[in-house]
């Protein structure tokens, strides 16, 4: 083969190439990762049974698509000893560029409060808990699990307790 013909055969491969790479950029917008915050965090009234507590979260969609949610599993770490963990698959689907508020409803970990609680009595006079929420959310659609981590600080001074 001639050093012409290569040369024209390389430009046509180029150029395919160009041409694919551009119409496959040109579909969908970037999928920007939702983010999913701690709205509030609190003891629900007892029954008899272990402590329950109810965490409010809420689900922001960035994006020009639903996100259809199959599932959500979650911790909650306080002080870096982790306190709850749950799942649930009773979530809504998000509508585009909207927001969605979810409850739920979690048994403490007897043990790491055991271990808590032994911190903050050798700590007395306290006034925040620094707090961890690691979730991981089943996304419709895409391969892997979204992860989403938020922390904070539980200020027991204040009127609404999340920071």
């Amino acid at each position: 083969m001639s050093v012409v013909r290569r040369l024209v055969l390389a430009v046509l491969i180029l150029s395919v190439g160009v041409i694919v790479a551009g119409c496959s950029s040109r579909g969908e917008p970037a999928f920007e990762q939702p983010t999913v915050s701690l709205t509030s965090f609190g003891l629900m009234p007892s029954d008899g049974r272990a402590p329950r507590f109810l965490i409010g979260l809420r689900l922001v969609n960035p994006n020009p698509t639903p996100l259809k949610v199959r599932g959500l599993s979650y911790t909650v770490e306080l002080e870096g000893h982790r306190m709850l963990t749950g799942v649930t698959s009773r979530i809504a689907e998000v509508p585009p560029y909207a927001e969605s508020e979810i409850e739920l409803q979690s048994p403490i970990d007897l043990v790491s409060s055991v271990r808590l609680f032994n911190e903050l009595v050798n700590a007395p006079g306290r006034e925040a808990l620094n707090y961890a929420l690691n979730a991981r959310l089943d996304v419709e659609g895409m391969l892997a699990p979204l992860r989403l981590l938020e922390d904070g600080e539980l200020n027991f001074m204040q009127q609404d307790a999340v920071r």
